[in-house]
């Protein structure tokens, strides 16, 4: 592993860490925020209420703390990364609720906007982390390399065979 990814790696799961530690360990100071994405729940039948409210804060906050670990220490990064980019987008629209606001009202949101696109930045770095091979070839191009070496070998022994 490089230097950069050595540092960065970590760097990048810190956040993703330290929330799904706090969300394990205190959930009702997140109640009110996951409350936020109750009527997108209900649509999928699940009711958010306090029980499995905490539950379902719980559960993500294991997740982002696995797979925060996971990423930071090496293991299986591409995996974490898409993971955490995956779970930071409802966790996203939950802490910054910008639509929520009219005209003006909307304007002063700035704050929430700057928390959005900051989300929307670990996002990115989570989803670079997912795409990153670390300098080795993606397994389609190695299918395709094999598959050229192959049938450039059945060519050279059918040459050799004339």
């Amino acid at each position: 592993m490089s230097i950069l990814r050595a540092v960065a790696r970590p760097l990048l799961a810190a956040p993703f860490i330290a929330s799904g530690a706090d969300a394990l360990a205190r959930p009702k100071a997140h109640r009110e925020r996951a409350q936020r994405l109750a009527p997108v729940a209900s649509k999928f039948g699940v009711e958010l209420d306090e029980t499995t409210s905490d539950s379902a804060i719980r559960s993500l906050g294991a997740v982002f703390a696995v797979a925060g670990v996971a990423l930071a220490a090496g293991k299986f990064p591409r995996a974490a990364g898409a993971v955490l980019a995956a779970a930071q987008v409802p966790v996203a629209l939950a802490n910054n609720p910008v639509w929520s606001g009219k005209g003006k009202d909307r304007k002063e949101r700035l704050t929430e906007l700057t928390g959005l696109l900051g989300a929307a930045g670990l996002v990115g770095g989570a989803l670079l982390a997912a795409a990153d091979r670390d300098g080795k070839p993606s397994l389609s191009w190695r299918r395709q390399a094999n598959r050229r070496y192959k049938e450039a070998l059945k060519a050279a022994r059918a040459n050799r065979a004339q």
